[in-house]
């Protein structure tokens, strides 16, 4: 029996790379793991607020769903390429396959 050497990922988790690293202390955080938002992690906000990228919102989630866990103040001090990147990945994972791809039918 031959073992499999493949890799398996986890489609709930993304990492994110940073250009400019969040520096805590002494540490320089480089990567972002994103987990996979469930219903409880949006508590208390508006997913319409989310998927239109409202600053609090997308804090308020990116605190909850981040590894290393990242606080709004950081959040705030981000720069604005690196925030984007964090966002995009958040919010891909809010919309369905289904709905991702009739948006690249209508965008090709």
């Amino acid at each position: 029996m031959s073992k499999s050497t493949d890799i398996i990922t986890d489609t709930n988790v993304k990492t994110a790379t940073l250009e400019n690293p969040i520096i805590r202390g002494e540490l320089s955080i480089l990567e972002v793991q994103i987990r996979k938002p469930n219903v409880g992690t949006l508590r208390n906000l508006s997913l319409q607020d989310v998927l239109k990228w409202d600053i609090n919102a997308v804090n308020t989630v990116l605190t909850r769903v981040t590894q290393p866990a990242l606080n709004v103040a950081e959040l705030n001090a981000m720069d604005v390429s690196d925030y984007t990147t964090l966002t995009v990945e958040l919010t891909s994972f809010l919309v369905s396959a289904k709905a991702k791809s009739q948006a690249a039918l209508m965008t090709s």
